[in-house]
């Protein structure tokens, strides 16, 4: 039987989904790759410029006489990046829950406590999150979807607690498998 730690650590996300649908561990690994995934999605990914840009990311841009050759390749790479598979059931997953839901749990998720090394609008306390709860809701890109602000940091663990919960449920259903 794995740990926690093995089935969150796995290489491949299907093989814990496949394991969560009757194994209770696997199951919290999953959920716990699937809102880091959501986290991925709607605070790097959603920022990603698909397309030609106004400008040169890369410093390739030949300028006349200057001898200098566009490396076509990492321009392409740059310019096209996929989804996976992973990252689709996981956005179509995000799409599903209650939006309140959802935003309470990546609200949640995305927190870094203060006491930790560093700096970002993330490293806050419960409490804060609840002050600041507007702007760290913009950063997610959800600010839209919660029409009435949290209370309290009780009422943030409450609905992310039914989102965790749903996403739980859908992975004995299968639903996620079904979505990619």
């Amino acid at each position: 039987m794995a740990m926690l730690d093995d089935w969150k650590k796995h290489p491949n996300p299907w093989a814990v989904v496949e394991a969560a649908a009757t194994d209770s561990t696997a199951r919290d690994a999953a959920v716990s790759r699937l809102i880091d995934t959501m986290l991925e999605l709607q605070l790097v990914r959603r920022h990603d410029g698909v397309g030609y840009q106004p400008f040169s990311v890369t410093g390739n841009v030949p300028m006349p006489g200057s001898g200098r050759a566009v490396d076509q390749a990492m321009l392409a790479a740059e310019r096209y990046r996929p989804d996976s598979e992973w990252h689709k059931a996981c956005a179509w997953l995000l799409n599903r829950l209650p939006k309140r839901q959802a935003a309470a749990m990546l609200l949640q998720a995305a927190r870094i406590r203060p006491d930790k090394l560093g700096e970002s609008v993330w490293m806050v306390t419960a409490e804060q999150a609840v002050e600041r709860q507007a702007l760290l809701l913009r950063q997610l890109g959800m600010a839209e979807y919660v029409a009435r602000p949290y209370e309290s940091v009780r009422a943030i663990q409450e609905c992310a607690s039914r989102a965790r919960k749903q996403l739980r449920a859908w992975l004995v259903e299968e639903e996620l498998q079904q979505a990619a």
